[in-house]
């Protein structure tokens, strides 16, 4: 019933919805940096950006933890995008540094010998804005790339005292009229020439305020910006200011709805009628704003059914007739939820949920996962969204990446970074448990990995509590040893100090018991030091 009433409204509003300008947007997170120190929130920062930009109705060219060559790409193919939009957008989170006034986007494989790399291993803002305005109405810029970068220093280092003077903490601003346009939008994540917070969530303060206030109905983007100043400097307790520089002809507004008048008069039915008499001028404004009224009106009766329903089908109804509707992003969401649980339940039914999706607490395997997942699960490829929805955090990532150690693919140090590295392993994981190699992983793949290693990470966290236990009393014995050890007594000078004996007992030594080390050494082998990061 749900999905023929779906259908039929579909097919009658297919015609009358309205299309959307032209929009484009440009979003790129940066974190898992190879020669410099990474940052954890970029790659969270990005994904986000980009679904709600996709949610307003953003054709987004994304990308997360770029090399300089990836990033030119992506640059390309947004400007070809670009090029007669509405309004084109510049997200960028991560590594940024200013040359001379000339801001500079760092990709994850700089390395920032020498005043030469800066031509050949970063990406100018300015190169990207030029990119912005061909043919372009309003152009819009995100930087949350103030942070403080140690390749600034080493490159100042390199350059000497005379010419350091032009390389600046934070980054410079950018004067409207360099944009070639009058409609933009230039922001930062704090004034120009200060260092802001990378925040102790999975998000910036500067991202989570723009994507908590960017898509607030019938708020101009003006409106918006002036919010999310207020709750920068309220989160980071006054030590982070966003800064704005707006030249815009009239409001812009990123998600226009109609009005709670509007609405009303189209729910009278008859406004020539119910309605009081409107000036000839007005008429054909009133017209559009009934019918689209009447369109929000009947998106948010197609949303209600597909949410009573709650499945898959009826959700992919809505997205159908409305890719880019208000509902779109929670749509998608219910879908990746679904799904997911779709995907563990063809595993084995007596999985829940949560055993699928463990928290950073949960350390041993799902109850009931079998050690293979049946073949249309490895048809199901990983994706940055599919691994969203795992919601890990900093310590569950770690402890992937000990397991993907432990399962044999060498992805060095257990830091939470998910960069090139781990991506590999992931990827030959994938490969070697025949699922399609994407280098995300899945719930129900996930849910694999978990159950393989779940012997080596009852192992490893022995060994690690074992090392931790031997540390602590070899710290409390020579803390006794200190407190025993006598001092001379007066007037004995030529007379030796008598000493404490020695323990020899052999049993209290931070020494590996035979049969614990023969198990650890035969199930975790030579993986344990790289799981242990040393």
């Amino acid at each position: 019933m749900f999905k023929r009433m779906i259908a039929v409204l579909a097919i009658l509003i297919a015609g009358t919805a309205p299309a959307l300008a032209k929009r484009v947007a440009l979003v790129i997170g940066n974190g898992s940096y190879e020669h410099t120190v990474q940052l954890p929130n970029p790659a969270n920062d990005a994904t986000l950006m980009a679904a709600k930009l996709r949610s307003l109705g953003f054709d987004v060219v994304a990308g997360q933890d770029q090399s300089y060559s990836d990033m030119r790409r992506s640059v390309m193919e947004f400007a070809k995008k670009a090029y007669g939009a509405e309004i084109a957008l510049l997200f960028y989170a991560g590594h940024g540094m200013q040359v001379g006034g000339q801001n500079l986007l760092v990709p994850i494989d700089a390395k920032i010998e020498d005043e030469t790399s800066l031509d050949f291993e970063t990406i100018s803002v300015d190169f990207i804005m030029r990119q912005m305005s061909k043919d372009v109405k309003v152009q819009m810029v995100f930087l949350d790339a103030c942070r403080d970068n140690p390749l600034a220093r080493t490159l100042a280092r390199r350059m000497g005292p005379s010419r350091s003077g032009n390389l600046g903490s934070g980054l410079a601003e950018i004067k409207i009229e360099e944009t070639g346009g009058e409609g933009s939008v230039i922001a930062f994540a704090t004034s120009p020439g200060d260092v802001a917070l990378d925040g102790d969530g999975s998000n910036s303060p500067f991202t989570s305020a723009l994507i908590r206030h960017i898509d607030t109905p019938n708020a101009s983007i003006q409106t918006v910006m002036t919010r999310v100043t207020g709750d920068v400097y309220d989160a980071t307790e006054k030590r982070q200011r966003p800064w704005v520089n707006a030249s815009l002809i009239g409001e812009v507004f990123l998600n226009k709805r109609a009005t709670e008048t509007g609405t009303e008069v189209a729910a009278l039915g008859n406004a020539a009628t119910s309605a009081p008499q409107q000036p000839a001028a007005s008429t054909a404004a009133v017209n559009t704003t009934t019918q689209s009224n009447i369109a929000w009106e009947r998106e948010k009766l197609i949303w209600e059914t597909a949410k009573s329903s709650n499945t898959v089908a009826d959700y992919q109804a809505y997205l159908s007739a409305y890719p880019s509707g208000t509902f779109a992003d929670f749509a998608r969401n219910s879908i990746k939820r679904l799904e997911a649980k779709s995907q563990v339940a063809s595993i084995d039914p007596a999985v829940t949920p949560s055993a699928a999706t463990p928290s950073a607490s949960q350390t041993g395997a799902p109850t009931g996962v079998v050690s293979t997942l049946p073949d249309p699960q490895k048809a199901i490829p990983g994706t940055p969204e599919t691994e969203a929805t795992l919601g890990w955090n900093r310590t569950a990532r770690k402890q992937v990446q000990t397991r993907l150690n432990l399962s044999g693919q060498n992805v060095g140090r257990a830091d939470g970074a998910f960069g090139p590295k781990t991506r590999a392993g992931i990827t030959a994981w994938q490969t070697a448990n025949g699922i399609v190699p994407t280098g995300y992983f899945t719930a129900a793949q996930y849910a694999l990995l978990t159950t393989q290693t779940a012997v080596q990470y009852t192992a490893y966290e022995a060994e690690v509590k074992r090392k931790q236990a031997a540390a602590a009393a070899a710290k409390r014995r020579q803390q006794a040893s200190r407190s025993t050890t006598p001092t001379r007594q007066p007037g004995t000078a030529g007379t030796a100090p008598q000493r404490v004996p020695a323990n020899n007992n052999n049993n209290t030594g931070g020494g590996i018991n035979p049969a614990g080390a023969a198990f650890i050494g035969g199930v975790v082998g030579g993986i344990l030091g790289g799981a242990i990061g040393r």
